[in-house]
């Protein structure tokens, strides 16, 4: 087996803009005038592709004997199987019976966000597969549930090395594959942080993602909470925070402007020198 070779599992986001896809079959989309987007799914599961892999045996699989860190639901109709052996990938729209090859869902499973620029020649790393996409805002947009803005995005088969992302000034994706699970002691800072910013803004107790644990004297992520639904809000607090105090150094510019400009005009009077008096000597 080529340690390349990786099977991925794709599911509908929530919400109401993915009602109508869901364990939908692929005709009954086409019928309904919709289509399968790439924006419209979240990555759910990385895993190595064994030779003897097919798409039956990996449904199979993660309906029966689900991974432990498997984090999302049995795999059913409307879930997409991407399956890359030797370099080439196939993409796989589940069936009710089984799987429709949708192309228009390929794109390569390394998302960097261009938060400095657009994305044009010599905005981005050139690797031996890559990029597999390139993709342009109409303008900077909010992007990551509203977490950072950027001009667009580049996608690759393979990662690109931190030194790569740093050149460039590239923001990996938050649903890569390579995305590092943070540490229990940073759920804890998050937990922390959105925490307090729930508390300070008086959000009601069912919309709050953690609560004031009295044993403990801190806050602490709900049950039912996800990690990665943790790290979205405290992803949004930060930002919350940043364009804060942005507003708040732009007001203070502005009254520091008109202040230093009123005492630079008080300066420049006590200053200003006198006109001589002609003497019958000067003349």
């Amino acid at each position: 087996m080529n340690k390349k070779d990786v099977f991925l599992i794709y599911q509908l986001k929530g919400g109401a803009d993915t009602r109508d896809y869901r364990f939908e079959s692929y005709n009954s989309l086409q019928q309904a005038g919709l289509s399968v987007e790439k924006d419209n799914y979240k990555h759910i599961y990385t895993a190595p592709l064994a030779e003897a892999d097919t798409p039956v045996s990996i449904n199979i699989r993660l309906n029966i004997t689900k991974p432990a860190d498997f984090a999302g639901h049995s795999t059913s109709v409307s879930d997409i199987i991407v399956m890359r052996r030797d370099g080439e990938a196939t993409a796989l729209y589940i069936e009710p019976v089984g799987f429709v090859e949708v192309p228009e869902f390929l794109e390569g499973p390394y998302k960097y966000y261009s938060t400095q620029r657009p994305v044009d020649i010599g905005t981005f790393p050139k690797t031996e597969t890559g990029p597999v996409k390139i993709v342009n805002f109409d303008s900077r947009e909010w992007t990551e549930n509203a977490t950072f803005r950027a001009w667009g995005y580049v996608s690759y088969d393979t990662p690109l090395t931190q030194q790569q992302i740093s050149d460039y000034e590239l923001r990996p994706a938050s649903d890569n594959p390579d995305h590092s699970r943070p540490s229990p002691y940073q759920l804890e800072a998050q937990a922390q942080v959105v925490g307090q910013w729930e508390h300070s803004k008086r959000i009601p107790d069912n919309k709050c993602l953690t609560w004031y644990h009295n044993d403990f004297g801190a806050f602490v992520k709900k049950d039912f909470i996800t990690n990665e639904r943790l790290g979205e809000r405290f992803g949004q607090v930060i930002e919350d925070k940043a364009r804060a105090a942005n507003n708040r150094t732009a007001k203070k510019t502005i009254a520091e402007q008109l202040k230093d400009g009123a005492e630079q005009v008080a300066k420049d009077k006590a200053t200003r020198p006198t006109t001589p008096t002609h003497t019958d000597k000067d003349r």
